[in-house]
């Protein structure tokens, strides 16, 4: 048996996901060009300067910017389920429960910290390899 196609590795990896339920549309897409331009300008250095618009960015390049986006936003939204949290136990008072929910809501928040600062990592990366090799 030959290695599997990449459609077929896509195929495969649409059905394993299908078993944890349906994958919600897309139609609700960032508007990826405006999430970027307060974010670009932590990719510029004294060689990159300046660091192009969402729009302008190649296909490689964008890609690892729309990661990087959207594990700023999942964390955004980790970390307002976490504020949520700290404040009803502030509201309602300790509870074994509450303590444990928010503890949770805590770790998944700064694993997609940590997620989001890899993702820059790798965008940095790509930045040194595509951006920078044109300024050669």
């Amino acid at each position: 048996m030959g290695a599997a196609t990449p459609q077929q590795l896509i195929d495969r990896g649409r059905g394993e996901l299908r078993r944890f339920g349906p994958v919600p549309p897309r139609d609700d897409e960032p508007d990826w060009s405006a999430l970027w331009q307060p974010l670009k300008g932590d990719f510029a250095t004294a060689a990159r300067p300046r660091v192009p618009d969402f729009d302008q960015l190649a296909p490689w390049p964008q890609q690892a910017a729309r990661i990087y986006m959207r594990r700023k936003l999942l964390a955004d939204r980790l970390f307002e389920d976490c504020t949520a949290l700290y404040d009803r136990l502030h509201a309602e008072g300790i509870g074994t429960d509450l303590v444990e929910a928010y503890t949770l809501a805590r770790d998944a928040y700064e694993d997609a910290v940590m997620e989001f600062g890899a993702a820059r990592e790798k965008l940095e990366e790509v930045f040194a390899q595509v951006l920078d090799a044109e300024r050669r």
